[in-house]
């Protein structure tokens, strides 16, 4: 079957238009459902960012709140050295309680006139190990060394002589070994010349403090 147009060409080209203006239409509509879709994706991605910017407002805020936790426990674990320190020098001086006896009384007893001390201060040092095994039942294994300690004397004298006798009488006692002259120091107090010292050597223990002999026990006695 043959179809014929009839129409004048002014109906044609109203048909085209029509045609055209549908054309436009589609246009349309894909464009605004473009723009819906990218209102809504806008839209999304803002409640995206508020609910990122709440999380790391929150982040900022645990930060802040374990930083304060972290200072409390670093300022305990600094308090907890200080007194096991202080629990480590009190026993160290509980244990060495009855040598320090021995030892200021041997110190005094080498003090010569015309000098003065000062100070007195030991530091401790890393203690010497015992040879061997803990298995080793010897008696030579199982002697312990003397445990020594680095110590510091301070003072001050009238004579360079009282300090160097007092030099020589440290370096015959048992306790004060490598005693060494650090400074000396000249200076004048009341119109009196006068010298400050510093001595530093090693400290050691004996293993058991040691006994008088009965001709020194009967002398002290007179």
């Amino acid at each position: 079957m043959i179809e014929i147009n009839l129409l004048p060409k002014e109906l044609k080209r109203k048909g085209r238009r029509f045609a055209f203006d549908k054309y436009l239409i589609y246009l349309g509509t894909v464009a605004g459902i473009l723009v819906v879709l990218f209102v809504v994706i806008s839209i999304l991605q803002s409640f995206r960012l508020k609910a990122l910017d709440k999380k790391i407002a929150d982040a900022k805020k645990r930060t802040e709140e374990l930083k304060k936790n972290i200072e409390l426990v670093d300022a305990l674990i600094d308090l907890k050295g200080k007194l096991l320190q202080r629990m480590s020098t009190i026993e160290t001086l509980d244990k060495n309680r009855a040598t320090w006896v021995y030892i200021l009384e041997d110190l005094s007893q080498r003090v010569p006139e015309h000098l003065w001390l000062s100070l007195l201060k030991e530091e401790e040092s890393a203690s010497i190990s015992p040879k061997g095994t803990e298995a080793d039942t010897t008696k030579e294994k199982t002697l312990l060394p003397p445990a020594a300690n680095k110590v510091t004397i301070e003072g001050y004298t009238y004579s360079i002589n009282s300090l160097a006798l007092f030099l020589i009488e440290l370096m015959k006692s048992d306790y004060f070994k490598n005693i060494e002259l650090q400074f000396i120091k000249k200076s004048e107090a009341e119109k009196q010349k006068t010298f400050s010292f510093g001595l530093a050597g090693d400290l050691v223990y004996a293993l058991e403090p040691r006994v008088e002999s009965s001709d020194s026990m009967e002398v002290a006695q007179k």
